[in-house]
């Protein structure tokens, strides 16, 4: 686990090079002169205004990021979603991945597939019980012992990575995920890369299949 800070510079030549970088987008600017017209409509359906604001921040961050690395105005960047219901750029071969947590919105960005998580600290009081549920027994075992909130809060935001990293995301089982120790961890049989996390009261995990690094962590 990786106690990291985001810097406002930006990446050197705007180039991925083989690698993840992670952004923090703010909700505090949400530009919604760049969503499309079903965004605009999604956005709009949110009854909460902070919901509001996470989900056009994510949206219009994305493609301000996505922007500097394909030399694509943000604006003309085009999302759609795939088979499984994940956003993915139509006219850039950029891949992204998008989690939120309250009005905080991090996004993962990587030249093969990548998928991040992102959770606060004190926002589940059951988590044993979750574990108990969905988590393979020996995982929920482990979490029974320490009675630790950031030990469940490490493996869940593991296995959501790998999740979304798969595409399927949370309906594709969690106790399929496996987080392991030293980065590594297992989704049905294929080993995934994880880098778990932490800022603030937050602990977050970015998962890819490739062997590649997290080079680099930004915010606007």
């Amino acid at each position: 686990m990786t106690d990291v800070e985001f810097v406002r510079s930006r990446p050197q030549n705007c180039v991925l090079e083989g690698g993840i970088h992670v952004w923090l987008l703010s909700s505090a600017v949400p530009d919604e002169s760049l969503l499309s017209r079903e965004e605009t409509r999604r956005a709009a359906s949110f009854q909460s205004a902070e919901a509001r604001a996470t989900f056009v921040a994510g949206r219009s961050g994305v493609r301000r990021v996505a922007s500097l690395y394909s030399n694509i105005p943000a604006g003309d960047l085009v999302l759609e979603t795939d088979v499984c219901g994940k956003p993915v750029f139509a006219n850039t071969a950029i891949r992204f991945n998008l989690s939120h947590s309250g009005a905080v919105v991090v996004a993962a960005f990587s030249e093969s597939a990548v998928g991040i998580d992102v959770e606060a600290r004190g926002r589940c009081r059951d988590f044993a019980g979750i574990a108990n549920r969905f988590f393979h027994p020996a995982e929920a075992a482990a979490i029974r012992r320490s009675e630790d909130e950031g030990h469940f809060l490490r493996i869940w935001t593991g296995k959501e990575a790998m999740l979304k990293l798969s595409g399927e995301g949370i309906s594709g089982g969690l106790s399929d995920a496996r987080p392991g120790d030293e980065g590594v961890g297992v989704y049905r049989g294929k080993r995934v890369r994880l880098v778990g996390f932490s800022f603030g009261n937050l602990l977050g995990a970015v998962a890819s299949f490739q062997p590649v690094e997290v080079k680099g962590w930004f915010r606007f």
